[in-house]
């Protein structure tokens, strides 16, 4: 279970005893990843425990979701000091967990904003997960920028970042290790004794190489088309022009 911004509420309407149901409600679908709004059916609200619950299908996929709202009346009445709270299941996977990887791997800092960003994100919070994404890109660059450099802006910071990131190292430390005294070499040579671990290490290597040779840098290249449709129709949408999606207003 997981809990949602009680702001994915798209649309409320006024049920028995004049509770407030959640008719609509905009998220993630947990199948398919697809965001849109979830109309709600066989709602019920139980008295005893103030809490109201929902189904609904993905309009994409068609996978079915239930919601809670506890604390229920305090969406109905004013003057309530509950807080009402918002929940989902099954809920949606992150979609960027850095908790198990050790911090000299990835900063405890850019660990924490990326945490942060992807949490918001799955709450349903887009404004605040635009202003956290840059910030943790933001963080990510910081650690590889040159001391005595600051109040550079975000493309000043990645460009002043590129050369102490050092790109190129892993390429160097695999050309290293198969040369005559490295260990790939050494684990080449002895093929014929080659174990599961072995031949698992060897596979994860041309996973990891096929996507730092050419997932990567196509994704990005990808990604920045993505960038600039979205920058397009976001602009209709500030114009008050159709065909633009709906964006976010920070509060």
């Amino acid at each position: 279970m997981m809990q949602l911004d009680l702001d994915c509420v798209n649309r409320w309407i006024t049920g028995n005893n004049k509770i407030q149901y959640p008719a609509s409600i905009g998220t993630s679908c947990p199948e398919c990843s697809m965001r849109g709004a979830f109309a709600s059916k066989r709602r019920s609200y139980d008295e005893y425990r103030d809490t109201l619950s929902c189904s609904a299908n993905c309009p994409a996929c068609d996978t079915q979701v239930h919601f809670w709202i506890t604390n229920a009346i305090a969406q109905s009445r004013k003057g309530e000091q509950d807080t009402p709270c918002l929940y989902m299941m099954p809920g949606t996977a992150t979609a960027l967990d850095l908790s198990d990887l050790p911090e000299t791997v990835v900063p405890p800092k850019v660990v924490e904003y990326c945490t942060s960003t992807a949490d918001v994100y799955a709450s349903g919070n887009l404004t605040a997960t635009t202003v956290l994404a840059k910030s943790a890109i933001e963080a990510i660059f910081d650690e590889h920028l040159p001391e005595g450099s600051n109040k550079l802006s975000l493309a000043e910071l990645i460009q002043s970042s590129t050369e102490s990131i050092g790109l190129e190292k892993p390429l160097l430390d695999l050309a290293k290790s198969v040369r005559p005294e490295g260990n790939l070499n050494s684990l080449f040579s002895s093929s014929e004794f080659t174990s599961k671990e072995s031949a698992d290490a060897l596979m994860k290597l041309l996973d990891r190489l096929i996507n730092y040779l050419y997932v990567l840098p196509n994704d990005f290249a990808e990604l920045d088309k993505q960038f600039a449709e979205l920058d397009r129709v976001t602009n209709l949408a500030r114009k008050g022009l159709s065909g633009g999606p709906k964006v976010q207003k920070a509060a």
